[in-house]
């Protein structure tokens, strides 16, 4: 019999059953498409060396005046910066106190107790001790001048900290000492909170704790943008903060915007115009209580501190219509893109006497989280619930393949933690998500713009940021567990550390094997109508490294188990493999699981006959 050729449509399509997947692809892991073929995705290395206390959730790169390649990473309890093999934390700082008669040891411990009246934190914030004025229980200065991570709240006037010392005797409170506190941290996931009024009236026993709250609290998440060389920072629901590189490295720490809102959901800058705006923002500005999750506030041209409109200026702001919350913002040509939670809108620079005009461009299309969008050459890609979108010029339904795949098995509560980024290299959309059972992005689906097709696979990244400023795109993973010693000597911290990566680079992970897959679906001849049986295979791999295995399973009928007939271990050197394989309908799947492994599969050729109906 003459060799036939099997050849797939580029994409995988889990929407068929396998069988009526014939010729297509169903399932891969660590796999992408280029001109239609498949072939394993690039490794990743170390970026930095450091950890970084927290989860990554804002990754942002930017070159500096001096040419210096910049990289700024915010996550759910610190913000840092990164420049030149150096990371250093500039997490702004909410209060500076000068305590006295402050410090409490006790015998053959180490844990101290601080005293401050209304020192306002909270269990996990951090505070740095200064200026200690003397030993206390055998803890010196040395010891005692340090950050913390605040271990337990005692009251609203004191709370406790590990020293890296333990104490001799039981002494104080003594001592002076200054405390400087970092701003609160937040919640590292979408949580349910609990306060007056959440909930159903007369439910429950007075005094008791409640399983289920109204309350929505948002895992910690940050916008940031560049002005010039220096950063624009805003918390989710907070405030806004500027960095100014001109400061240096060192000692140099974000400070809170002057005049700015002190509750916003996000902030952006209008490029063409230089306004920073801040979206869900307060109504009047330094009320808190008056954060509209529809309303739009914007600065100053080239004055971010100038957020009061009046005659000379060009402040201003505005309440849209068409949903509930502002979700995410970002830049366009000539426009802002705004996606609320059930539409898209526009803001557009229109000049004085409005500054700004607002056009909706579509409904029932809103964005799912504060990152699940992204602009590529001027056409926004973006997931919202059940759907991917894109716009260019008007919104569309992307047809995905794959829709099944990513929203059967996605958990909608923490939808807010979704994160898109671009690989240019592969003119690729990618969005990590959180499964149904983690609370952690531990998965990813990737759009491919100029093939249309659609992928998908395991991989455990918060932040992501393509290629431009650094010759790799980066990315940051979160590990819960760790309790690596952070960038900076923290006493007390407990564990969760990330670390960035450059992807793309090399066939491995870290070092460590990077095993990838592809699966496709059921193939026959005579539809189904008599056995066939395969007695050779020839493969076709290009930029091969190690060895591939190649593994044919067969079924005698749609709804069976498929079982292995021959599993089949290939190299750059293998010209065709003899095989004994029979069954109605046969699958292939390709995987590496070795070190330095890599490939590109291109069409297998096989000698394939009709083997009889029984």
């Amino acid at each position: 019999m003459p060799l036939t050729k099997l050849s797939f449509q580029p994409g995988i399509d889990t929407e068929n059953t396998p069988t009526g997947a014939e010729s297509k692809w169903i399932d891969c892991d660590k796999i992408r498409f280029r001109k239609g073929l498949p072939q394993k995705i690039g490794g990743w290395t170390k970026f930095s060396t450091g950890y970084y206390v927290g989860v990554g959730r804002a990754l942002e790169q930017w070159f500096g005046l001096d040419g210096g390649r910049y990289e700024a990473l915010g996550t759910d309890r610190k913000i840092y910066a990164y420049a030149s093999g150096i990371s250093q934390d500039i997490t702004p700082i909410r209060s500076t106190d000068n305590l006295v008669n402050a410090i409490t040891t006790t015998t053959s411990s180490n844990i101290v107790t601080i005293s401050d009246t209304g020192h306002g934190a909270s269990a996990g914030d951090f505070v740095t001790l200064s200026n200690v004025s003397a030993t206390i229980g055998g803890l010196t200065p040395a010891v005692l001048n340090a950050e913390y991570e605040i271990l337990n709240i005692a009251n609203t006037n004191a709370y406790t900290i590990q020293s890296s010392g333990t104490a001799n005797a039981n002494a104080g409170p003594t001592a002076n000492c200054t405390a400087t506190y970092q701003i609160g941290i937040g919640p590292s996931i979408q949580t349910f909170g609990f306060g007056w009024g959440s909930g159903t009236w007369n439910t429950g026993t007075w005094g008791t704790a409640r399983s289920s709250s109204s309350v929505v609290l948002d895992a910690r998440l940050w916008s940031i943008n560049n002005w010039g060389e220096d950063l624009i920072i805003t918390q989710k629901d907070g405030a806004t903060y500027e960095w100014n590189l001109s400061g240096g490295m060192t000692n140099n720490r974000c400070t809170a915007v002057a005049n700015a809102p002190s509750n916003s959901t996000l902030s952006m800058i209008s490029t063409e115009t230089r306004h920073v705006v801040c979206l869900g923002t307060e109504t009047e500005i330094g009320n808190t209580a008056s954060q509209d999750k529809m309303f739009i506030r914007w600065s100053d041209q080239e004055n971010y501190n100038e957020w009061t409109p009046n005659v000379t200026n060009s402040a201003g702001s505005q309440r849209i219509a068409g949903g509930s919350e502002i979700r995410c913002a970002r830049p366009a040509k000539g426009t802002i893109l705004v996606w609320t939670d059930t539409t898209m809108q526009s803001m557009s620079f229109i000049g004085p006497p409005f500054i700004f005009g607002f056009r909706q461009l579509g409904n029932d299309c809103g964005a799912v989280g504060l990152n699940s969008a992204i602009v590529i050459d001027d056409v926004a890609y973006w997931m919202s619930d059940g759907q991917f979108f894109r716009y260019a010029g008007s919104v569309q339904e992307i047809p995905c393949p794959i829709l099944n795949h990513v929203f059967d098995d996605i958990n909608k509560a923490q939808y807010s933690q979704v994160y898109a980024g671009q690989n240019s290299n592969f003119s690729e959309v990618i969005w990590y998500y959180c499964s149904s059972t983690a609370d952690q992005c531990d998965r990813y689906v990737i759009y491919n713009y100029l093939e249309n097709s659609w992928y998908f696979g395991n991989m455990n990244r918060s932040t992501y940021q393509d290629n431009g400023v650094e010759l790799n795109p980066l990315a940051s993973e979160y590990f819960p567990n760790s309790n690596v010693t952070s960038i900076t000597t923290i006493n007390g911290v407990t564990q969760g550390r990330s670390i960035i990566y450059a992807q793309e680079s090399g066939v491995n992970a870290d070092g460590a094997a990077l095993p990838a897959f592809i699966q496709s679906g059921d193939g026959d001849i005579a539809d189904g109508e008599t056995f066939s049986f395969i007695n050779k295979i020839i493969p076709d791999f290009q930029n091969q490294t190690g060895n591939a295995t190649i593994t044919l399973s067969v079924k005698d009928y749609p709804n069976d188990t498929a079982t292995v007939g021959e599993t089949l271990t290939v190299n750059n050197t293998t010209r065709f493999v003899n095989t004994r394989i029979r069954g109605r309908q046969s699958n292939i799947k390709i995987e590496n699981t070795a070190v330095g492994d890599n490939w590109r599969f291109g069409t297998l050729r096989v000698n394939i006959k009709q083997d009889g109906k029984r």
